[in-house]
């Protein structure tokens, strides 16, 4: 890969320019990193010697990519075209050296990885996916769906995991898991010794839904608010500022229906009767369809599939 050369004709120039796949790698990385010194250690470089690799490309360039702040570098304006080109530039070599051998996929991902579902679930599908593919390098993010579909579309993310995501156009969705319901109650909220629950039971209950006002479209709180309608059974919604399950859970009255989260302990699950699912979805841009993404998402489907029966869960 050292030795790659790329042709790249950006808008602002003509001329064509002679570039290193390594020098866009580099790019790329102190664009996402914002800093020198993290971008050097990501990419196992000492930082003079990314420092030089930065002044190369900026020289090849003609002007400057970056601005020092006092927290590191920004993008100028040139940098920030140079990153959405660098970025599909990449993707198209590494899908590209691995036509050779399909079933070995290359390159480098950035995945996201919500914070429903627990997060054991995750690390484990991709600790798998790393070694069976050991070309294949990953760095993973967590955060929750609606925010990991927009790091998507914005390319800081390659692929993610969402809940129940809401459609959002450009991206495409593939269906990996259904994971089921459970009422999640603090010990003192007076239904938390409750053996199992029913929709009715939580009539005029207080559900607590993440992300308060802003977080009301996002389609995991659309999909409960639908569960409760469809039922016919009014419970009152309390939006809630906070965007971190766990700590949601710390509050006495708390009360939500939701999949499995890493909660503190001082919250119980509760089944919910009869059983409901929701869908988790793998979400990535319409217009990639690089091998190692691909590879992932296979393997994701086929890795989930397999808990759930290890597990004795039908899926739904």
């Amino acid at each position: 890969m050292a030795h790659a050369v790329v042709t790249v004709a950006p808008a602002w120039d003509a001329r064509s320019i002679a570039i290193e796949v390594r020098h866009l790698r580099s790019f790329v990385a102190v664009a996402e990193e914002g800093k020198i010194a993290l971008a050097a250690t990501r990419l196992y470089m000492t930082q003079p010697a990314l420092s030089r690799q930065m002044q190369q490309l900026e020289r090849e360039i003609g002007a400057p990519l970056f601005v020092r702040v006092p927290h590191g570098v920004e993008l100028t304006p040139l940098g920030l075209e140079l990153l959405d080109k660098a970025q599909v530039a990449i993707e198209a070599v590494d899908d590209a050296v691995a036509v050779a051998t399909p079933s070995e996929p290359h390159g480098r991902l950035v995945l996201g990885l919500p914070l429903a579902g627990g997060r054991d679930r995750w690390i484990t599908l991709t600790q798998a996916f790393i070694e069976r593919f050991p070309a294949v390098e990953v760095e993973v993010r967590q955060a929750l769906s609606e925010q990991l579909q927009r790091d998507v579309l914005n390319r800081q993310l390659d692929g993610a995991f969402a809940l129940c995501p809401r459609r959002v156009a450009g991206l495409t969705y593939t269906h990996v898991l259904d994971d089921v319901l459970s009422v999640w109650a603090h010990n003192d909220h007076p239904l938390a010794t409750r053996s199992e629950l029913t929709l009715a039971d939580l009539e005029g209950q207080a559900i607590t839904l993440l992300g308060g006002p802003a977080g009301r479209d996002s389609g995991f709180n659309r999909a409960i608010r639908r569960i409760f309608e469809d039922a016919g059974v009014p419970a009152p919604i309390e939006e809630t500022l906070q965007v971190f399950p766990p700590d949601a859970g710390l509050t006495a009255s708390y009360l939500s229906v939701t999949v499995p989260v890493d909660f503190p302990d001082g919250v119980v699950q509760i089944p919910l009767v009869p059983t409901r699912t929701l869908p988790f979805e793998f979400v990535q841009r319409a217009e990639t369809n690089r091998s190692a993404l691909r590879a992932y998402a296979r393997f994701a489907v086929a890795h989930l599939a397999e808990q759930v029966y290890a597990h004795g869960i039908s899926p739904a």
